[in-house]
């Protein structure tokens, strides 16, 4: 008994749509699986970004105790996408602060470690990132810092909007993949052997694309309108998930910005922190001598600070610093450096004043001095004790500044830190409210004006 006989079309049909049926799944949900991979890595991505940032912001916080100020931090990362909930520890380890629809927070702590810091089971994503403090000990600059933990950061990430995404993935994946089977079928009908040619480049495009190559566009040359179509559907497809990766490069790089900026300037003052200070200290010295010009660094302290701090606590502090970072930077160059070194303590850094000593003396001394008396003002500070209304404080606070030239590249960066250290130390020792030059050992009082 002959077998059934079918016709040339329906042997390049079954010919032509069996391999590309089977072709397209295995694609698609090849794409799906690297596509909801890559989704879940960004979300743990950025959650471990987002609790890096946090542990940073979080140091000052963790050290002095400052639960509003560790609130305060907890809220803003609620803001981002998908945290559902923020917990912020000591050492010992006690929690500090938990904010947001965070699950049960000492369970959450016995999921997470420095060992195991990524918790996911599928409906709860957990991070934990230590709190790292590093400690500098200024008279022995070369002893290399200690870095101990100070707390921990607990990250709750939702599920729900990466979900979401999966969702309408997969509902768009099956849309297009059934609509390029049905019209596949129906132009192979009509057109067997005009289609074979025109699928073989749409299947060559899908296949690159993928392989991550989104950049790859179809061109059939075609009468047939529906092909013509279909090319359209795919090429934006791709540039779709072009601009998608290209929004998801910027938010990465936008991260690295921030990063960046807690790498190298004070959160507090906003001012450049000690790394970024070294950096330009050391530029500085290349340029004073390569032109032989003398620069100066100006050393300043606070004479009157720890009072305040004691009496009203760490946030009329910072206040306090806030507002002598604002008069420092006022008084200086647009060229010159403002950077806190720590606590109450400021470096200004003036490059390239004057070839001749003297001259540049009198220039440092009158900058210095501009800076003392503005310092010497009376601050005026709002501040508002929990559950009172708010204050007016009147607090007076002098500086002691000690100043050293520079010119010298030989002369290491921390020699010359130490010099303008010493300097200070010893308008402190003639009665504060003074500048003292280091290689003069002059000291200048107050002056009458």
């Amino acid at each position: 008994m002959m077998g059934k006989k079918y016709s040339i079309r329906t042997h390049v049909i079954w010919f032509t749509l069996m391999p590309l049926m089977v072709m397209v799944i295995l694609l698609e949900a090849f794409l799906l699986h690297d596509r909801y991979a890559d989704l879940d890595h960004v979300l743990i991505a950025r959650g471990q970004l987002l609790a890096r940032q946090l542990a940073a912001s979080s140091e000052y916080g963790v050290f002095s105790g400052n639960r509003m100020f560790l609130s305060g931090i907890a809220q803003s990362a609620l803001q981002e996408p998908d945290v559902k909930g923020v917990a912020v520890m000591n050492a010992k380890p006690e929690i500090l602060v938990s904010s947001g629809d965070m699950s049960d927070t000492k369970i959450a702590m016995g999921l997470v470690s420095p060992k195991a810091p990524v918790f996911d089971n599928g409906d709860v994503l957990l991070l934990y990132q230590p709190i790292l403090a590093t400690q500098v000990e200024l008279n022995e600059p070369e002893v290399k810092p200690a870095v101990q933990q100070a707390g921990a950061i607990v990250l709750e990430m939702s599920r729900e909007g990466t979900q979401h995404q999966k969702f309408n993935l997969l509902q768009f994946t099956l849309l297009m993949t059934a609509f390029f089977l049905l019209l596949t079928l129906y132009l192979v009908q009509i057109a067997s052997r005009r289609i074979i040619f025109p699928i073989t480049k749409l299947s060559e495009a899908i296949h690159a694309i993928g392989n991550g190559h989104l950049d790859t566009r179809v061109t059939v040359a075609s009468d047939i309108r529906e092909l013509r179509t279909l090319s359209r559907g795919i090429n934006q497809m791709t540039a779709d998930l072009q601009h998608e990766r290209a929004i998801l490069q910027q938010r990465i790089n936008e991260a690295t910005n921030q990063l960046h900026e807690l790498a190298f300037f004070d959160t507090l003052t906003f001012l450049p922190n000690r790394r970024l200070l070294n950096d330009r200290l050391a530029q500085a010295l290349s340029a004073c001598s390569r032109g032989r010009y003398h620069g100066a660094l100006l050393f300043l302290d606070l004479d009157n600070f720890k009072p305040l701090n004691d009496q009203f606590g760490h946030a009329v502090g910072d206040l306090l610093l806030i507002e002598t970072a604002r008069r420092i930077s006022s008084c200086v160059r647009e060229e010159d450096t403002v950077s806190r070194f720590g606590g109450d303590e400021f470096v200004v850094m003036m490059g390239c004043l004057d070839a001749d000593h003297d001259q540049s003396i009198s220039l440092a001394y009158r900058v210095a001095e501009k800076i003392r008396s503005i310092l010497a003002q009376t601050y005026y500070l709002t501040y508002q004790p929990k559950g009172q209304e708010s204050i007016l404080l009147e607090h007076h606070c002098t500086s002691s500044i000690g100043v050293v030239l520079f010119m010298d590249h030989h002369v290491s960066q921390e020699d010359y830190l130490h010099r303008a250290d010493a300097a200070m130390y010893q308008a402190k020792k003639e009665g504060r409210n003074r500048i003292c030059f280091y290689q003069q050992v002059t000291i200048f009082p107050p002056s009458d004006g």
